[in-house]
């Protein structure tokens, strides 16, 4: 697994049947909560370049359609699932891990001057207000402690824009991460947890920032290996420490599928 889990707040739907009937009604279909079958039958007809035209807005860090525990292909909660001690969860090996930097959804302005403390409590309070129910402004404030550098007489704008990325990364993929890591090694398989943390040096980000999200397939797919040719959507140079890794990290992949 890398870069999250079913435990991640954006990896399932829930409110699923409510965005299935806005895109029903958008599209032309009926969407009578009588009439599944016929809704189901209509969207059927449409051209996938239709159903993707619609665009649904959606709370940050939530998903409109997606995974459903539907009490068929996931019959229950996958948190319930996954801590049981017979489940499928549980019938193979492990390895899972996350990248230095998981959510990157800033502008080059933000990197270059950062984040005032206004916008990062705006991004902070909606978080809360959307993964949490109950003890908001508690939970508020707990993080957005957790996640201050009281250790500076001043705060700057860069320590800040570090700071809510470490906070959204840490929220939406890490922790998730971490808590799937720790129901399955209770299952008695074996656990494996890793950090991808180098940021490719002629990379879509400033080096300083560290390993974005995605920035890791290039070496387990290999781009490294063909620099100067571009593979899929990967940058298409890289140096030669970076061909090594590539070669590295191919092998641990390699190698954990054939061998454990």
């Amino acid at each position: 697994m890398q870069s999250g889990s079913v435990l991640s707040p954006w990896a399932m739907a829930t409110d699923a049947v409510s965005y299935s009937r806005r895109l029903a009604k958008k599209l032309g279909c009926p969407d009578d909560y009588g009439k599944n079958s016929v809704i189901v039958d209509c969207l059927r007809q449409k051209a996938a370049k239709e159903l993707v035209s619609v665009n649904f807005k959606v709370p940050n860090h939530l998903t409109s359609l997606g995974p459903t525990v539907d009490g068929i292909v996931i019959p229950s909660d996958p948190s319930t699932l996954m801590a049981e001690y017979n489940s499928l969860y549980g019938n193979y090996d492990l390895m899972f891990g996350v990248t230095k930097v998981e959510y990157y959804r800033f502008t080059k302005n933000d990197e270059r001057n950062g984040i005032d403390t206004q916008r990062r409590d705006k991004i902070l309070r909606t978080l809360v207000r959307n993964l949490f129910t109950f003890h908001l402004q508690e939970i508020y404030l707990t993080v957005s402690n957790e996640y201050t550098d009281w250790t500076q007489s001043t705060v700057e704008a860069s320590s800040i824009f570090q700071s809510v990325t470490d906070l959204l990364s840490d929220s939406t993929v890490v922790a998730p991460s971490v808590k799937a890591g720790q129901l399955h090694s209770r299952l008695q398989r074996n656990t494996y947890f890793y950090t991808f943390l180098y940021a490719t040096e002629q990379g879509n980000y400033p080096a300083n920032i560290g390993c974005v999200q995605g920035e890791d397939l290039a070496y387990v797919f290999g781009a490294p290996l063909v620099s100067g040719m571009q593979l899929g959507f990967f940058t298409s140079s890289y140096n030669k420490a970076e061909v090594m890794l590539s070669e590295t990290v191919m092998n641990f992949w390699a190698n954990f599928a054939k061998h454990g």
